[in-house]
């Protein structure tokens, strides 16, 4: 049977993957008072370390040195199928990107190279689920620390190609397509908006409606409904500082990112644009149950104190 289900009530799509709850976790608790699953004598080691190679899916592509084989060491980021799938190779796609050979768990932790390097893959790996023959809706997307999702500590994305129209990322498109002008191009040019850094093409921002509190957004100034097949540059020089910052700030490690572009096929008003999350607050009834959400975090103060921290690496504005 198919995984997805659709609820009757909302009409929003739902996967049904029993086998995740098997997934290997280094990650320590997931929630207060849940000691976390104790790992097996299978999952000592970090299956995504060098020489660990043989604990994941063969490779579907990596960037590694001259002369190395597939599926063994000498690779610098390395994408695989994820080993406990929300979807079956047969429905969609689902992969993780390994960031770095190097065990380091924070984003902040990758070198500006191997962070240029890391988003470069996200790209390659993004465009080879938009030409998909099978038309799948691709969504990348990152989990640091327990409290945002993710099961091993060892730095990794994940790229899921899904085989229907997620609502979300469609009433986002539909407000770029529906909206007078740009909305991420009126908030860019909005003097209330409290810009944090201006870096070569790109701008970071606290947006003054964020979808979760202490939200950071990216988006190039000029007007781009998709990201560049090369965007590792540019954006690791923002990414790199600004997470540190924010992490420090808010008193947490753990944190999402996720890229929002315009659909294979989707409207030139769209304009591409990377979220960091911040997750140190538990969704609760109240963002569950009505989908109403409050800030624990004003977006100017949040801004001139992520300014005042950022690294040199992050010019200010």
């Amino acid at each position: 049977m198919t995984p997805v289900r659709w609820d009757p009530l909302t009409g929003a799509p739902l996967l049904v993957a029993p086998a995740r709850m098997a997934r290997p976790h280094d990650t320590g608790p997931v929630a207060p008072g849940d000691p976390g699953p104790t790992p097996g004598p299978e999952q000592s080691a970090c299956p995504f370390c060098p020489g660990s190679e043989d604990a994941t899916p063969p490779e579907v592509w990596a960037e590694r040195a001259d002369h190395t084989l597939a599926n063994r060491p000498g690779w610098r980021v390395r994408a695989v199928p994820n080993r406990f799938p929300v979807l079956p190779p047969e429905e969609g796609v689902h992969e993780v990107i390994i960031n770095t050979p190097r065990h380091v768990t924070d984003l902040w932790d990758l070198s500006p190279s191997e962070m240029t390097a890391a988003i470069d893959g996200w790209a390659v790996r993004e465009i080879a689920v938009r030409e998909d023959p099978r038309g799948l809706w691709p969504f990348l997307f990152l989990n640091q620390g327990a409290a945002a999702g993710a099961s091993l500590q060892h730095s990794h994305a994940q790229l899921i190609g899904l085989p229907f129209a997620p609502p979300l990322l469609v009433a986002r498109e539909d407000a770029f397509r529906s909206a007078l002008a740009c909305p991420i191009c009126a908030e860019l040019a909005d003097p209330h908006v409290a810009r944090i850094v201006d870096t070569g093409p790109l701008t970071a921002w606290c947006p003054h409606a964020p979808p979760l509190s202490g939200t950071v957004r990216i988006a190039p100034r000029h007007h781009a409904p998709e990201w560049p097949a090369h965007p590792g540059e540019h954006l690791a020089r923002i990414v790199r500082p600004l997470s540190a910052a924010l992490a420090a700030l808010v008193g947490t490690t753990a944190m999402n990112l996720w890229l929002h572009q315009r659909h294979p096929g989707g409207s030139d008003a769209f304009h591409w644009h990377l979220e960091i999350v911040p997750r140190r607050a538990t969704l609760a009834g109240m963002e569950l149950g009505a989908g109403v959400f409050s800030l624990l975090n004003d977006p100017t103060a949040l801004a001139d104190a992520i300014r005042l921290r950022a690294p040199s690496g992050a010019a200010p504005v």
